[in-house]
């Protein structure tokens, strides 16, 4: 008798409705699996983000998936949606079981697509890629750099501390960030002078940073998108990017890394701060496009 693949998985990640634009598939069918992980313990503001998942399925149902410029559908991209992981209060305890369902999936061959939650949730799945690939760097799409080493205060795992984790943590780790505008004085200065880390100005730079060999995990932190945008965070930032800027970078590193992307994220979508729901939209939108491109080929 053959071993059932995605036992973690199975064991933790509860089915749900509507799926994302309502899909129907098994994990073993599928190249990529999507991931709801509705957790916001470690949010230092307005609490809510872990409604998100089920808020950017709901608005997945109204959107339209097909591109003509390429002919592609993202319904017809080879995904499933497995559910949502339980709602957590302990960062510990999502942190191992997340971690746990990122290694099946990364082992399989499978990519991963986590949809937070806060942005803590990327520190499990990355730690647990590092393990299963080694050399991994993570291009970061976030209005702040994270890096603090406390925040609150005392407080060491945080939204606002993941990058600073992971940096600390995982030895092999890049951090390349596209365009950040927000950071204290701390941040910048662990930033210039940490080996690994990278600040690029363009998505020409941000290109040219990605190192041959390396697997890629993108983490995308709705934040870095203008608050006119997207009003639905809890840590809204003036002078960002618009959504077509975004789409513009996704594209462009999906082009260049197809193959090497192994993982991706989108996190701090807060429907309780929206107006509208067009926070919530516009990552479906985001996620309509990311699956429908990452797995063309």
């Amino acid at each position: 008798m053959s071993k059932e693949q995605f036992p973690v998985l199975k064991t933790y990640a509860q089915g749900v409705y509507p799926t994302l634009f309502g899909r129907q598939c098994r994990p073993e069918e599928s190249r990529a699996v999507f991931l709801g992980v509705p957790f916001d313990s470690t949010s230092s503001g307005v609490p809510g983000q872990r409604l998100a998942p089920r808020r950017i399925r709901e608005a997945s149902m109204e959107l339209e998936t097909f591109d003509p410029v390429s002919g592609r559908d993202s319904e017809e991209a080879s995904f499933c949606d497995a559910g949502d992981i339980p709602l957590l209060v302990d960062y510990r305890a999502l942190a191992e079981i997340l971690a746990g369902i990122a290694r099946e999936v990364f082992a399989s061959g499978k990519i991963l697509a986590v949809c937070g939650g806060d942005h803590f949730v990327t520190y499990p799945v990355v730690k647990a890629a590092a393990e299963v690939f080694g050399g991994v760097q993570l291009v970061v799409f976030d209005a702040h750099l994270d890096l603090r080493d406390e925040y609150p205060v005392r407080c060491k795992y945080s939204h606002a501390t993941v990058m600073r984790r992971l940096a600390e943590e995982v030895p092999q780790l890049r951090i390349v960030y596209l365009k950040p505008r927000a950071f204290s004085r701390e941040e910048w200065s662990f930033a210039s002078f940490r080996d690994g880390v990278v600040i690029a100005e363009s998505v020409e730079s941000l290109v040219s940073s990605l190192v041959r060999g390396y697997k890629t995990y993108i983490s995308i932190d709705i934040d870095y998108v203008d608050p006119a945008y997207a009003p639905g965070v809890g840590t809204p930032e003036p002078l960002g990017e618009a959504p077509g800027e975004l789409i513009t970078a996704l594209k462009a590193l999906i082009e260049e890394g197809r193959g090497e992307i192994m993982g991706i994220d989108i996190v701090e979508v807060n429907p309780l701060l929206d107006s509208g729901n067009i926070t919530s939209a516009l990552a479906a939108k985001l996620w309509a496009m990311i699956l429908r491109d990452l797995l063309s080929a």
